[in-house]
């Protein structure tokens, strides 16, 4: 992939995940507490997507890429080991949220999710404005 293209590639994913944050707040606000969380997920993957694309890496899988963050990002210290924690507990609140038919997300869930992923978009953005990969004020 050449720097062109890579630059392309984390513009696509970092719109993707504002639009995807977007519409968590909004289902959020409309008491949609399950989709909320499925879409959060969708955000904090696209955005990390991003993160990961700056070294070349792209996750095969959901599964994946937590253990990414870690090995390209966490073990140079720029992301935590909390970090990373969130971006699995993302995943398992949208696994539960879309697949597990019983299980409605609270309240508290829904407002410990965004309180956990929303901080972490704000860390990645920065890594990708410091890095020269997107524009900032």
């Amino acid at each position: 992939m050449t720097h062109e293209n890579r630059r392309r590639a984390i513009a696509d994913e970092i719109k993707h995940g504002a639009d995807a944050l977007r519409a968590a707040r909004a289902l959020r606000d409309m008491g949609l507490r399950n989709d909320a969380l499925s879409r959060l997920y969708y955000a904090i993957f696209h955005y990390t997507t991003a993160l990961l694309l700056t070294e070349g890496v792209e996750p095969t899988s959901h599964k994946a890429l937590a253990g990414l963050l870690g090995l390209h990002f966490a073990k140079r210290g720029l992301l935590s080991p909390g970090d990373v924690a969130v971006v699995g507990h993302a995943w398992s609140w949208r696994s539960l949220a879309d697949y597990e038919r019983h299980w409605d997300a609270d309240d508290a869930v829904v407002v410990r999710a965004f309180a956990e992923v929303e901080p972490l978009v704000d860390r990645v953005v920065e890594l990708l404005r410091s890095g020269g990969w997107i524009a900032g004020a």
